[in-house]
């Protein structure tokens, strides 16, 4: 069980204050709502057990309590679109304190219509994050604190036509910058340039052809004993489709192929593909299905970038306007190569049930079983997470 009073006591210098805080913030907020409809926000709260933080054979388990506040603002002024949305994670553990974290993701994106056909948008992005242990190729090991990443980003985007004219076409450029703060990981930082160009044609009425390109300039910064800079392309087509009013979705297939700089590294290449569907047999039930074949980074130095494939189906059921339940299964398969003899599967099965007390007012409980098998036994682990938790809806 959870000891609660631990929990206060270990945080009194710093949660309380944050509650109270987000909470006045969202009261004087959901007040100012109501002459300005832009606004908008989700306010989170759980408790919690995980019985293998680390996702590590050396097993180490804990309760926690999590704060997830997400704030949203829209601004209109006649063809110009402004939106500001601020996302937190406040996590405080009950035994294991050193892991308490807090992370933050800030975003300000303007969308300007130029003309009935042609639309620009600018995004400028900002986050502070934990990586979650067990996600990456490294072994997964019990630390003092989680790997810390921040990164900054900029995205620049035009696009000619509308999503009703025979053709359309988009332009994207984005820069991103990563940076690994602890856990020996600065190797890892790296500055990424990509620029995206798609072309879409309309097919029918509610189904579009496109053709994309993509390529990214991926430069490390940290190349005293290790570089894998490298060129990363991606060549696909698609189709994009409304077919109805219970089916939409887009699917993408092509190549991709990944050109060290590091001679000693073996390039990449083979095939690409991408799936996002979205399926409403009825009124009450959705069915989401997914799936991307790509190159992952490698968090292991001296080791090149590896292709994954990810597959998810995902079920949600609304018993009646207050209760619902949603069912969600991830598959992960991470292929080496040549550069090591190892081959992991990765799962993640989660079940979700919520029932809304009031229209603004949701409680939830949350199971989630995360798995890992490997050739390899010493990348093995599974978890189980239990969350029990109420959502404050503002708008």
């Amino acid at each position: 069980m959870i000891n609660f009073n631990n929990m206060i006591s270990g945080s009194q210098k710093s949660l309380p204050k944050l509650i109270l805080m987000l909470i006045v913030s969202a009261c004087f907020n959901s007040a100012y709502a109501q002459q300005h409809e832009g606004f908008s926000a989700v306010i989170g709260a759980n408790i919690g057990h995980d019985d293998n933080i680390f996702r590590s054979s050396e097993e180490l388990s804990d309760q926690f309590l999590q704060l997830a506040p997400a704030l949203k603002l829209t601004e209109l002024y006649e063809s110009l679109q402004l939106d500001a949305l601020y996302k937190g994670n406040y996590r405080q553990h009950n035994d294991l304190r050193d892991l308490n974290f807090a992370e933050h993701e800030a975003s300000l994106k303007g969308q300007y219509k130029h003309t009935s056909k042609f639309t620009s948008e600018l995004t400028l992005g900002y986050s502070d994050k934990i990586e979650e242990p067990g996600t990456n190729n490294a072994a997964t090991s019990v630390l003092d604190e989680f790997t810390e990443i921040s990164s900054s980003s900029l995205k620049a985007a035009g696009t000619y036509g509308t999503n009703n004219s025979i053709g359309q076409i988009r332009i994207a450029y984005g820069l991103d910058k990563r940076r690994y703060d602890n856990n020996g990981q600065t190797f890892r930082d790296y500055d990424s340039n990509r620029i995206t160009g798609t072309f879409y044609y309309r097919l029918a009425p509610k189904t579009r052809l496109l053709i994309e390109a993509s390529m990214d300039e991926l430069s490390y910064k940290n190349t005293e004993f290790f570089n894998a800079s490298a060129n990363q392309n991606r060549y696909l087509m698609g189709v994009e489709w409304t077919a109805t009013a219970k089916t939409t979705g887009i699917f993408k297939v092509g190549y991709q192929d990944v050109d060290y700089d590091n001679a000693l590294l073996n390039d990449i290449s083979g095939l690409a593909f991408y799936l996002d569907m979205v399926w409403k047999p009825n009124s009450y039930s959705t069915i989401k299905v997914g799936a991307d074949r790509s190159t992952r980074e490698s968090a292991v130095q001296g080791l090149p970038s590896f292709i994954s494939e990810t597959y998810s189906i995902g079920l949600d059921h609304k018993f009646s306007a207050k209760s619902k339940i949603g069912f969600d299964y991830n598959y992960r398969q991470d292929d080496f190569g040549s550069s090591e003899d190892r081959s992991d599967n990765l799962s993640a099965l989660s079940t979700k049930y919520t029932f809304a007390l009031k229209r603004s007012l949701e409680v939830y409980f949350d199971y989630t079983l995360k798995k890992r098998s490997s050739n390899l036994e010493l990348f093995d682990y599974d978890s189980n997470i239990f969350t029990l938790g109420i959502d404050w809806l503002i708008d």
